[in-house]
């Protein structure tokens, strides 16, 4: 294993369970038939598939430029006020970096939110890569393309790279592009199949190069 590339959402930051907090009451507004028991299905998706989703699952009459105006304004208030990174994150990071581990973000989120949780948190010294949405033409989990782009700019075979993800749909896109899968396991995301995953973490504290790796081999 010769890289290391993380989801964002629901790895990285706790966004997820954030994201569910803030969108009932503007998804309801707009859906009417939109319930918080239907977030499990859109946890993995681009902020377009999500929209997309609504207008085929729930009725949303909301145009597309409006709908991601207002996503934009909900993004802001979870990655600049109410995320966090998960614990051991940064420990994890400097620890792959300090043994040669290459590093990256693949995400199905815009590059301008990718940007925000950068910045708020200064993770450009521990990241050799950065992949959005925008840079595959909308091509989302669980397409392979994100993915694909990822090892692509570590400039590694993929697989020579795990991807950690904290949704099936994100485990499905890792897996078709061939890159080894850890399932990341928290109380937000309790609903989600990871089955497919190499193997399931639950925390990133005290852990690092040498636990993955064991964990992979078993």
């Amino acid at each position: 294993m010769k890289a290391v590339v993380f989801d964002m959402d629901g790895v990285i930051v706790d966004s997820e369970a954030q994201w569910k907090a803030l969108e009932d009451e503007f998804f309801r507004a707009a859906a009417p038939s939109w319930r918080e028991k239907h977030h499990e299905k859109i946890v993995g998706l681009g902020v377009e598939d999500v929209y997309y989703f609504l207008v085929r699952e729930h009725g949303l009459s909301m145009g597309k430029v409006e709908f991601l105006d207002r996503s934009d304004k909900v993004a802001r208030k979870v990655y600049l006020e109410r995320v966090e990174c998960a614990e051991g994150f940064l420990e994890l990071a400097r620890g792959l970096k300090h043994r040669g581990i290459r590093t990256a973000i693949a995400s199905s989120s815009p590059e301008r939110w990718i940007k925000l949780v950068i910045e708020r948190f200064a993770l450009s010294p521990l990241l050799d890569a950065v992949v959005s949405a925008d840079d595959v033409g909308g091509k989302t989990k669980p397409l392979p393309d994100i993915y694909l782009e990822a090892a692509s700019r570590l400039g590694l075979p993929t697989g020579e790279c795990l991807a950690i993800e904290d949704s099936s749909v994100g485990l499905l896109a890792a897996k078709r592009a061939g890159l080894k899968t850890a399932g990341f396991r928290t109380a937000h995301n309790e609903r989600q199949d990871l089955s497919s995953a190499d193997f399931e973490l639950g925390s990133f504290a005290g852990l690092d190069y040498d636990r993955l790796v064991s964990r992979l081999r078993r």
